[in-house]
């Protein structure tokens, strides 16, 4: 079959991302397709994992949100719950690397495979039993407690009320509402669920606000990138407008790739690095190149880029859409953590495999997949790898797609 393979640079095209005053919403961007959605980052607290294997939960720190994991009881203490405590103890938080570590579902104990923080994994009916409680502080509401009292047949049960019982509010939330999409969304302060983001297939890029976590939790606004996009960053260019080197540049996946800081503030406005270049690669195997060029800060949440696709991957010819895969893993390197496998089989596949092997070549795990369009997930329990180096192959009688992943 013959393929085409198109590498001329496109027109650099100039475009603005505003979320408005105050950065008051989170917009869903395609680099292909401009705008894809925008919501008010405002009308939610929890934001529940949709995908196949998917069971991490954020908060939305964003707006002030906070929560505590309840240290003096488990699911059992729900009726005696006392937060005089809570000046003592640690606050959780979202990952801002991954979208597979919410600030429930972050801090489970690497050394049980079957704990997912909020609760415990059946390996024989696949059922997560909630066994924890948690302390949330709604923005502009006040305390309550919460609990996910399971995740069963894609449905998350959970309850929650003010600390000494009264308003409880109990709750479901079925991933099968949100097809095609990362996230199902809950606000505790209106007792109702949202559809606020654009199928992933539609989005690279999400602007707004988020809380970053290293070297401490301090609330930012900048960029993150979806699941299954790729990003190289380039500083300290001579001349980042005829730059182009992303054939020797490292993508990353960690979603915060590009991140707030490619911009300071100086006390009166705020300065862009002149100096630092974006690449993108999303799913579709293209190659985006993006150069900030401004900030409107607090007026408007206006961001300002240029954009210019510098390649377009093979096409067959016959117009036969070639079968192919694609996978990512989240985090990698790990350490000490669950492994999340992201990967996209195409319709009318059966059946597939995952097969981890060693550098000796050994088959270290192999298991069925899910199989279907859009995006599944497989999730590598923590400790079922030890430390070193692997390789992660999904396949099936046909085509193979392989990730190199490292185990710390």
């Amino acid at each position: 079959m013959a393929l085409a393979t198109m590498c001329a640079h496109a027109q650099v095209v100039a475009d603005t991302v505003y979320t408005g005053a105050g950065y008051a919403n989170h917009v869903w961007y395609s680099l292909a397709a401009d705008d894809a959605g925008t919501a008010p980052k405002n009308n939610w607290d929890l934001a529940f994992d949709v995908s196949g294997f998917g069971s991490t939960i954020l908060v939305n720190t964003a707006i002030g949100d906070s929560i505590w994991k309840y240290p003096s009881a488990d699911a059992t203490g729900w009726a005696t719950v006392d937060i005089s405590g809570l000046s003592g103890w640690q606050p959780r938080f979202n990952s801002d690397t991954s979208w597979e570590l919410g600030a429930m579902g972050r801090y489970a104990n690497p050394a049980d495979p079957t704990d997912l923080d909020w609760g415990k994994y059946n390996m024989t009916t696949h059922v997560i039993a909630g066994d924890s409680i948690y302390i949330i502080k709604v923005a502009g509401v006040g305390y309550k407690k919460l609990m996910i009292e399971s995740l069963a047949s894609g449905t998350y049960t959970f309850k929650y009320a003010n600390i000494d019982g009264t308003g409880l509010q109990n709750a479901t939330l079925a991933k099968s509402a949100y097809t095609g999409k990362n996230f199902g969304y809950y606000s505790l302060s209106t007792n109702t669920a949202a559809d606020r983001e654009p199928a992933s297939a539609n989005w690279d890029l999400m602007f707004g606000s988020y809380t970053r976590t290293q070297p401490s939790p301090y609330g930012v606004t900048g960029v993150l990138q979806n699941k299954g996009v790729e990003m190289a960053r380039c500083p300290d260019l001579v001349d980042k407008t005829t730059f182009t080197g992303y054939a020797t540049a490292t993508f990353k996946t960690e979603i915060n790739t590009i991140g707030y800081d490619w911009k300071t503030f100086n006390g009166m406005s705020y300065d862009i690095k002149d100096s630092l270049v974006f690449f993108a690669k999303p799913a579709s195997g293209e190659i985006w190149k993006l150069i900030f060029t401004g900030f409107g800060g607090s007026t408007n949440g206006g961001m300002m880029f240029s954009k210019e696709k510098l390649y377009t991957p093979p096409v067959a010819v016959t117009g036969v859409t070639p079968v192919a895969y694609s996978m990512a893993l989240y985090p990698n390197p790990c350490s000490g953590s669950n492994v999340t496998v992201v990967y996209s089989i195409p319709a009318g596949i059966a059946t597939a495999q995952l097969t981890v092997t060693d550098v000796a070549g050994r088959v270290v795990l192999q298991d069925a997949l899910q199989t279907g369009g859009g995006l599944n997930q497989y999730l590598i329990g923590a400790g079922r790898l030890t430390a070193g180096v692997y390789m992660v192959t999904v396949h099936d009688a046909q085509t193979t797609t392989t990730q190199k992943l490292i185990v710390q």
